[in-house]
């Protein structure tokens, strides 16, 4: 996903990435899906982010 190798993901490489995995969903669902993961706010979502993200995700499965 990180197409520019800078070990972070823009909004543009997150949406490439959600396409590219064969998720369909809307910019705006793709925006606000980005901006829960990008926790500093600084526009791009880096390694450590990612990881808490899928954490999260995993936590809320175990617990259904």
């Amino acid at each position: 996903m990180d197409d520019d190798g800078n070990k972070r993901l823009d909004k543009k490489e997150f949406k490439k990435g959600l396409h590219d995995f064969g998720l369909d969903i809307s910019n705006n669902v793709a925006d606000q899906i980005f901006g829960e993961i990008d926790s500093d706010n600084n526009g791009s979502i880096d390694f450590d982010e990612f990881l808490i993200a899928l954490r999260v995700s995993s936590s809320n499965k175990n617990s259904n």
